[in-house]
């Protein structure tokens, strides 16, 4: 197939070759003759005009940059020398807080990292761990804070100083940012410059001072007038971010959402491309998820952009799980009202029903980001550098950027439930050469079909 499109554009390109041949002899012969000339010279003239467009479109769009093939081939290289070298068991820290051994999410933690050769400890918190206090500051690769045991964390862990291999389930920064000031004031809206009309969202939407959300009853109610053409939606719904790092920005969007309408007393669990596509048609409905994730990364940038973190000292592989309550109000556009620092699922009035949403959310985690190696030698940080310094044409990036750019690329290979959230950008336009944009090369790169990537 791919031969066959090969000859038909060498066939199109040698026609362009001779078009400009047929094009003067027979403008000679219409001058001669007098016949129609300017009418027909203009549509050969067009013509040839227009293959010569369509060469040029062809050449930006038939395969990737090469300077981002070549980003991609950098960033493949360690996956090739870690493939060589035999598997070996990690540790793995669970710190259970107030919950049980039996709890099913705690089963669901050792069921996967067993799976995923990890050795698993348990206990409750980290001043009771008698692995940690062995270990010191390192000696293990993954520590999980559940819910009653993050305090302990956010306490204990010094998350300025953790190995690079290490990975926490916490973003301090995150945490801190979507704080509650008094009244449900988010920290980080407390601290910005933007008003409730510069940002998507109810400033008094963090901490447990926010209520329940009010279901919208009629337009008036609505953040914004709302300019979108019908069809238009009046819903709730609740979507689970998992940001991946903090500064520079990557998250995530789960495919599973809990959407309650004005028809419904109760939410139900539901695929949101299914519902938007339900509720709106596929034209509105695509533009709507678009709309999604447009708004909840303007509000993950400004959390971001007001939380101070040392750039050369991170937790690169720290991550955080978060919940954001939409309200679509007659529009196809939502407006973040709610925002968790965990997974909550408010909506569903079936105990049995949030158990299971949780599970398939925590293992889709775990997949997204203990499939790829957490762990890379010092040769093959120096080997990532080498190429990266050849082919991706950026120099000064430091060792631990390489390892953000080679597990991002990993994440968005992973085959899961969550699709990239940020960054992404449906325009190709020239960047600085720094993390983010490098970042942002990789994103635009799996944005092309598979075809494309393998001519560019």
């Amino acid at each position: 197939m791919k031969e066959l499109v090969r000859n038909f554009l060498d066939l199109l390109n040698f026609l362009q070759m001779l078009l400009p041949l047929l094009l003067l002899r027979t403008s000679g012969m219409l001058l001669r003759r007098r016949v129609f000339s300017g009418p027909l010279l203009l549509l050969l003239a067009l013509l040839c005009l227009y293959y010569r467009t369509q060469k040029w479109s062809r050449s930006g769009s038939e395969g990737v940059p090469v300077e981002t093939s070549s980003l991609i081939s950098a960033l493949e290289a360690p996956v090739q020398l870690l493939s060589q070298k035999p598997r070996y068991h990690q540790k793995a820290m669970v710190l259970m807080g107030q919950h049980l051994l039996s709890d099913t999410e705690v089963q669901l933690y050792l069921h996967v990292l067993q799976q995923m050769h990890f050795k698993v400890h348990m206990s409750r918190y980290v001043e009771t761990s008698s692995f940690l206090k062995a270990q010191g500051g390192g000696g293990w690769s993954l520590l999980l804070c559940l819910s009653s045991s993050e305090q302990s964390c956010l306490r204990r862990i010094s998350f300025s100083h953790l190995h690079q291999h290490q990975m926490v389930n916490l973003l301090p920064g995150l945490i801190g940012a979507f704080s509650d000031v008094g009244g449900g004031l988010c920290r980080f809206s407390a601290r910005s410059q933007l008003t409730e009309l510069d940002l998507p969202m109810k400033p008094h939407a963090c901490g447990s001072a926010n209520q329940k959300p009010h279901f919208p009853r009629d337009r008036s109610d609505g953040h914004f007038p709302s300019k979108a053409p019908l069809p238009v939606l009046v819903a709730m719904m609740n979507v689970y971010i998992l940001v991946t790092s903090l500064t520079p920005l990557t998250s995530f969007l789960h495919d599973i959402s809990v959407v309650m309408t004005n028809q419904d007393q109760y939410g139900q669990r539901m695929k949101i491309r299914d519902f938007l596509l339900q509720q709106l048609g596929p034209t509105a409905s695509h533009e709507s998820l678009g709309q999604i994730k447009k708004v909840i990364g303007v509000v993950l940038q400004a959390a971001s952009a007001n939380e101070k973190q040392e750039s050369d000292v991170r937790c690169v592989l720290c991550f955080q799980l978060l919940t954001f309550s939409l309200v679509f109000n007659s529009s196809i556009t939502p407006v973040v009202v709610q925002v968790d620092t965990k997974l909550t699922f408010k909506g569903l009035r079936d105990t049995f029903q949030r158990q299971i949403t949780r599970d398939l959310i925590l293992e889709d985690t775990l997949t997204i980001l203990l499939r790829p190696p957490t762990h890379l030698s010092s040769e093959t940080h120096l080997s990532l550098k080498k190429l990266m310094e050849q082919y991706g044409g950026c120099r000064g990036t430091n060792t631990v950027d390489f390892l953000l750019l080679f597990r991002f690329n990993q994440q968005l290979k992973t085959s899961c439930a969550f699709q990239l959230l940020y960054p992404t950008s449906p325009y190709p336009s020239p960047a600085p050469c720094d993390t983010s944009s490098l970042l942002l090369q990789i994103s635009r790169y799996y944005q092309f079909p598979p075809n494309s990537r393998e001519n560019g």
